[in-house]
């Protein structure tokens, strides 16, 4: 016999994992923001941009009698971070002959971050936080009326 009760609060578990995702999002990207003006040359790289790439969770889920068999399938169990990685992209050079990274021709290295592609993740991860957080309060509000229901 199955338990009833199994799964029940699976939907705070993907709203959680999702919140917890943004969070070290926004841990990198305050990183990135805090680096940015980290200088370097040929011999020493300046701070390169980091970027946290996702992974959707899946979870074993055995089907019922209902499922037509005793297979598994998968279920949804959220999102994590599957890594931190680092963005390719070419750093600037500008031409500051008195900087103390600058090499015999003036030329200075400069970090890959842009403040305004930061500013624009910091708005992407504040939109996904707050649509975690309206996910995990309608499921409550849907446990809660569940439960109003199973009372009357």
């Amino acid at each position: 016999m199955t338990d009833p009760m199994k799964g029940v609060f699976r939907g705070f578990d993907i709203a959680g994992a999702g919140l917890r995702a943004q969070l070290q999002r926004s841990e990198v990207v305050a990183s990135n923001l805090g680096n940015m003006h980290r200088t370097g040359n040929a011999k020493n790289e300046p701070y390169r941009r980091k970027v946290v790439v996702f992974e959707e969770l899946l979870e074993q889920a055995s089907r019922g009698a209902a499922g037509g068999g005793s297979g598994r399938d998968m279920a949804a169990g959220g999102v994590a971070v599957a890594k931190v990685a680092e963005d390719q992209s070419p750093f600037p050079v500008y031409h500051q002959p008195g900087h103390p990274d600058a090499d015999e021709n003036g030329q200075v290295m400069g970090s890959n971050v842009e403040l305004f592609r930061e500013l624009i993740d910091m708005q992407a991860i504040e939109r996904n936080f707050d649509a975690n957080l309206t996910a995990m309060r309608t499921y409550r509000s849907m446990l809660q009326n569940s439960i109003t229901n199973l009372r009357g």
